[in-house]
């Protein structure tokens, strides 16, 4: 049982929510990526172009893009 409390600033607690959310989603749309990381669509759409970022296979070329968390987290953890 935890007896200590923590107290967290606004800009912990946003960045601490933000964790929370993408450790529960194995993937995430391209704008809902951009906002919680405080980036441009612009620029998360360029990290997916030049490879950066490992997006859900498509079937097709017109389908809703995808980041890929779980590989995200895969090659985190094989980096540890």
């Amino acid at each position: 049982m935890l007896t200590n409390n923590i107290t967290l600033t606004d800009s912990q607690f946003e960045s601490l929510k933000k964790d929370l959310i993408l450790l529960s989603m194995p993937f995430v749309s391209v704008a809902d990526y951009s906002r919680i990381k405080g980036e441009t669509e612009v620029s998360v759409r360029q990290q997916i172009h030049k490879g950066l970022l490992p997006i859900k296979s498509k079937l097709k070329a017109r389908e809703k893009t995808f980041i890929n968390l779980e590989a995200i987290r895969q090659e985190a953890q094989a980096a540890a």
